[in-house]
């Protein structure tokens, strides 16, 4: 029984054959085979010949105009295709092994810089072979297309054929340094608001929002004698944030973004409690299994970040 399968071993054609033949078969043409393996329609045939003098029998039917597999033929492709799946898998398992698995996360640029940059270390801590790459998008990318694997992004949660879960509600609110209370004159009521610059947050979601629009705010509450048209304004949502911790005047914020500045007391909310929206922190991914096991231990993290605070 050894020298026998010895001899099969010995014997086995060369793979470059089984991969025209594999080719041929699946065209049943061996021009279409030629021209995915980028040669000549001769040289696939004589492959083929080569082939069926080395296994001792004829593995197509040949007509005029027609090509058809014998009854080997089948019996080999069969074979060559199951032994080429497991090769693809055995290559897949070895890259998996010897190459640092890549994670694309998009985040809107704001995100980036107040809340995910300063924590990813301790992702990176926790799980050293994934290599996280990062992408600033205001637009949600295309998902599972293989650009990008998972998303946060900012919206009401309306995201058909994706995945998406809530990851952190929104309020907003009027934001200002601490040290702004103890100006000459102090910030202590609405009205004291004609004695600061106020900071404009005109990014892409904010711009023509009402609720991160001065002149709304002050007719809601009230508030006369304060030209909203005057002040400093940032197309980022974090360059407004870093803009009022730094003492330059007062925003109309996000807590969702500033909740590490709310936390430390880099900024507080001078007038009280802010006011809930409609739009949201989503994490959005493509729903499939393979996905969702690849993003699962950075979608895990992110939940855990966010809920302590």
């Amino acid at each position: 029984m050894t020298g026998k399968a010895s001899l099969v071993r010995a014997n086995l054609p060369p793979l470059n054959a089984l991969r025209t033949f594999e080719a041929a078969a699946r065209h049943l043409n061996f021009s279409r085979a030629a021209d995915e393996l980028n040669v000549t329609p001769s040289a696939v045939s004589h492959q083929i010949r080569d082939l069926e003098d080395r296994v001792g029998v004829s593995l197509f039917h040949r007509a005029r105009k027609t090509l058809q597999l014998s009854e080997a033929g089948r019996i080999l492709l069969l074979g060559v295709q199951n032994a080429f799946g497991t090769l693809s898998r055995a290559m897949d398992d070895l890259y998996a092994l010897t190459h640092t698995p890549v994670l694309t996360v998009s985040v809107p640029p704001s995100v980036a810089m107040k809340w995910l940059v300063p924590r990813l270390e301790n992702f990176r801590k926790r799980h050293p072979d994934i290599d996280v790459r990062i992408s600033t998008d205001i637009e949600l990318p295309g998902l599972g297309s293989g650009d990008v694997d998972i998303a946060v992004h900012y919206g009401v949660g309306d995201y058909p054929g994706l995945e998406a879960e809530l990851l952190v509600a929104n309020a907003v609110a009027p934001m200002c340094s601490p040290d702004l209370l103890k100006a000459d004159p102090p910030l202590l009521l609405p009205e004291d608001l004609r004695h600061f610059t106020l900071l404009h947050d005109t990014g892409g979601d904010e711009a023509g929002n009402p609720a991160y629009d001065w002149d709304t705010w002050l007719s809601e509450h009230g508030v006369e004698n304060v030209d909203a048209s005057l002040g400093l304004r940032f197309n980022t949502s974090a360059d407004v944030l870093n803009a009022a911790v730094a003492g330059a005047g007062i925003a109309i914020g996000k807590t969702a973004l500033a909740v590490d500045d709310l936390r430390t007391g880099r900024l507080i909310c001078p007038f009280g409690a802010a006011t809930r929206e409609d739009a949201a922190y989503y994490v959005v991914h493509a729903p499939n299994k393979a996905v969702r096991e690849k993003v699962a231990p950075f979608r895990d993290w992110l939940f855990a970040e966010f809920a302590a605070g």
